[in-house]
């Protein structure tokens, strides 16, 4: 501890000499004096002390502290909960005895590590410090990349000493694990579960299909069959729909040990609706698991295609993009042309794109009289071609002024408060990491009725202009994207999750939104028709009165019934933009029925509707442990690889590595002293002992 000022320690002679004075005025040169010169001197003391001290509080002195602390390393220990755990041959060591092992080998970091446990599975969950890990090995999913990735964002510039992997290796979703632990800047020790060896198994490890058909449609699924150490023996591949009726079936003769086929083959759609067929084989003696035998695949059956044009000034990566992500749904029917050569008949469409049109090479006024008169939906795609002056003109919703033409790199920033439809929670997060579309300079303006879905954000700096919006004018559906470059999201998203999904779902749902026609009713809900069992099932409502005025104040019930007669009801939430939300979690797989239904005074509304919960199989198809990835986990980040049986090798090769320790760090507090009781005390005892000594001497 010490003591410093704001100015220099000279002026601590003014408050020296200014004590002394007073002091010296006080008790020497004041005629009515009647105390002893002892008595004097001592009060004289006290006194000048006192105007000392507080004439010191001028200079603003302040006690400085030096507080040491001291943070232990942080080591992560990061353990598969995962299907694909129980159903090897050691499942019974996993279920039984790994969890006691793990609680152990936290314990025995004592109490100079913060360990911090977490479970992999679906998601990354992490436990209290002081909580045990408990395993059932219950996850449908794993993803192991996501481990590090919440490592890196929670811990950064922390003590983090050390990540312990304990997983067989198998991920199943996200990005390989490998390519994700350059930011953690730890050793990262591997433990390798599961089993590499290969096992006598068959099972059916992926199926092909259309995720829509049309009604009366034949079409094509392919069924991946492997087989290990089966080399000679016969199976048998059947296919059922949900009433059990044999569709398709093959006789497999296995030619080696490690066997794989194809087969395809080709099944009629029904009618519309939602259609599940169950794949088998047969049990074959000693397999591991017969679990992976059998797999179920959906196919909803619509009953005709949506026809989207995409039409544009000149050739772009944006217009693969998208046609790209509209072509995997078989709702659409997705043509791209340049503008000079659009010859259709634009009412054949149910949603027209113009990237980067009306332009100054073709003005299209005529198709845009044709979609603006005959009520067709668009998306507008504005870039450096565009003729602002042009769309300005075309009531979209946006008013775009320049004085000069120039351009920003807008990033996307979300609006959370967006209704017109919902997005997952997955493409939210993603959106916020996209890079910028190039959008005009300028001043926008929109008109009230649009509903913007992401603004502009341009370096750093948040604005209200629309990067993403939506209107609808005299019952025509229009969106407008202010710039181009979306092409660049796609593969942001595959370098950040290693596929597209959510950059198609994004492409998709603007779509869905601008193709489908109005819905004039009163009451609605939105949902999808299948969901996977690792997914919330959510629903939205929308309510209006006789005025179509969006209310919330009656209650939405909803019952769900699923195939085996259970029921499970729940009211709406109601939100702040008057819409309604649900969501249900947990909901085993199966086929669903549900009711929403609501009433405006003595007005009853009934909505109906079915969907499917899929259940998850991604851990069954893969039981092959592969530990060479976790070696080479651990040798690129200077940890190492173990096996369960030394695990506690691993807890001395980490306590004996210096580089992993506690961190020592000196931190300055700064307290002003007039903050301080202390230092009032001593004026008060200094004051009062003066007092004291004047009344003792007979003094006032």
């Amino acid at each position: 501890m010490s003591l410093i000022i704001e100015y220099s320690w000279w002026f601590f002679l003014l408050c020296l000499l200014l004590g002394v004075g007073y002091a010296f005025l006080l008790y020497y040169k004041n005629k009515n004096i009647i105390y002893g010169k002892t008595m004097r001197i001592i009060m004289a003391s006290l006194r000048g002390t006192v105007i000392t001290l507080i004439a010191f509080l001028l200079l603003a002195p302040m006690l400085k502290f030096l507080t040491k602390q001291k943070e232990k390393p942080i080591i992560v220990v990061a353990v598969d909960n995962s299907e694909s755990l129980k159903l090897g041959k050691d499942s019974s060591f996993y279920i039984n005895k790994l969890t006691a092992n793990l609680n152990q080998l936290i314990h025995s970091f004592g109490n100079n590590y913060n360990v911090r446990p977490c479970l992999i599975g679906e998601k990354v969950r992490f436990l209290q410090a002081e909580q045990p890990i408990s395993l059932d090995y219950s996850d449908k999913q794993t993803n192991i990349s996501e481990v590090f990735d919440n490592v890196a964002q929670n811990y950064t510039n922390q003590n983090l000493g050390a990540v312990i992997l304990l997983t067989d290796g198998i991920f199943n979703v996200g990005a390989n694990p490998f390519y994700k632990i350059e930011p953690l800047n730890c050793p990262i020790y591997t433990v390798g579960l599961g089993n590499t060896e290969l096992e006598t198994d068959q099972l059916i490890s992926s199926i092909q299909h259309n995720k829509q058909t049309f009604q009366g449609n034949f079409f094509p699924v392919e069924v991946n069959v492997m087989a290990t150490k089966l080399a000679g023996k016969k199976s048998l591949l059947t296919v059922e729909d949900k009433e059990g009726n044999e569709v398709f079936k093959k006789e497999l003769m296995i030619t080696g040990d490690n066997y794989f086929e194809t087969v395809r083959f080709n099944l009629q759609a029904g009618e519309k609706g939602i259609y599940r067929y169950h794949v088998n084989l047969i049990e074959l003696e000693n397999e591991i698991t017969y679990k992976n035998n059998h797999a179920t695949f959906f196919v909803e059956v619509i009953d005709s295609k949506e026809k989207i044009a995409i039409i544009y000034n000149s050739p772009h990566p944006d217009i693969a993009a998208i046609k790209q992500a509209l072509e995997l749904s078989d709702k659409y029917e997705v043509e791209a042309v340049a503008a000079q050569n659009f010859r259709m008949n634009p009412e054949d469409y149910s949603l027209i794109i113009l990237h980067q049109l009306p332009s100054l090479q073709n003005n299209i006024s005529s198709l845009l009289s044709d979609i603006q008169n005959k009520g067709i939906s668009c998306l507008y795609i504005l870039g450096k071609q565009t003729n602002l002056t042009a769309f300005n003109k075309l009531n979209s919703g946006v008013l775009i002024s320049q004085n000069k033409t120039l351009f920003n790199d807008a990033f996307p920033l979300l609006n959370n408060n967006f209704s017109l439809f919902t997005l997952s929670e997955d493409i939210k997060q993603i959106i916020s990491t996209f890079p910028p579309l190039y959008t005009f300079f300028g001043d926008y303006k929109l008109t009230v009725s649009s509903n913007v879905l992401m603004y502009q954000k341009i370096n750093t700096v948040s604005t209200d202009y629309p990067l993403i919006f939506f209107n609808q004018v005299a019952g025509r559906k229009i969106g407008v994207i202010t710039g181009d470059g979306i092409w660049q999201w796609k593969i942001h998203n595959f370098i950040a999750k290693n596929n597209h999904e959510q950059f198609n779902e994004l492409i998709n749902k603007m779509a869905l939104f601008l193709s489908v026609k109005a819905d004039r009713s009163f009451f609605r809900v939105h949902t999808k028709n299948l969901f996977n069992e690792t997914e919330d099932v959510r629903f939205s409502a929308e309510l209006y009165n006789e005025s179509y005025e969006l209310i919330s104040e009656p209650d939405v019930l909803m019952t769900i019934s699923s195939e085996d007669g259970k029921q499970y009801k729940s009211l709406f939430s109601k939100e702040e933009n008057h819409n309604y939300s649900l969501r249900m979690s947990n909901l085993p797989s199966g086929e669903y029925h549900w009711e929403a239904s609501t009433n405006i005074g003595a007005k009853n509304y009934l909505k109906t509707g079915t969907f499917v919960v899929k259940e998850v199989e991604l851990e069954i198809q893969n039981l092959v442990a592969d530990h060479e990835l976790l070696q080479n986990i651990a040798q690129k980040s200077g940890g190492e690889f173990y096996t369960p049986n030394n695990m506690d090798q691993l807890v001395e090769d980490i306590k004996k590595n210096d580089e992993i320790t506690s961190i020592v760090s000196y931190h300055k507090i700064y307290n002003h002293l007039l903050n301080s009781w202390l230092y009032f005390v001593v004026l008060i005892l200094l004051m009062g002992s003066e007092w004291f000594l004047r009344k003792w001497g007979g003094g006032y």
